[in-house]
């Protein structure tokens, strides 16, 4: 499986994907994220048919920021 860099991608970006994947597990779609290979802090991102790679810094912060 193919996944889409989106590690360069500015934030708005990132979030707006983020929000994607955040929508379907709410949902009740499963969502995987998993260590990639090349090491941290880069993270393989699967939700039904989004997969992407990106790092798990950006993604921790957009959850922080969804939290509050």
């Amino acid at each position: 499986m193919k996944h889409k860099d989106i590690m360069l991608d500015a934030d708005g970006e990132k979030e707006k994907v983020y929000e994607q994947i955040n929508n379907l597990f709410l949902q009740g779609k499963y969502a995987k994220v998993k260590e990639h290979k090349s090491g941290f802090p880069a993270v393989t991102v699967d939700c039904e048919d989004i997969h992407i790679l990106t790092d798990i810094i950006s993604l921790e912060q957009w959850w922080a920021k969804k939290k509050k």
